[in-house]
């Protein structure tokens, strides 16, 4: 899931697509990537920010 997270803040990439790529369906990609909206969104997931303070 690791190609996942490095596509997603990519606004010119869907989330279908992105599944679509990696030979997946896009409920996998929500049900592995718990900050999936947040990354998509282009912010720093909750978990990652806690860590850098």
């Amino acid at each position: 899931m690791a190609a996942a997270r490095d596509l997603l803040p990519d606004p010119g990439r869907s989330i279908t697509s992105i599944a679509k790529l990696l030979g997946v369906s896009p409920g996998t990609l929500y049900n592995h990537i718990p900050d999936l909206r947040e990354l998509r969104a282009g912010t720093v997931p909750r978990q990652l920010e806690a860590r850098t303070r």
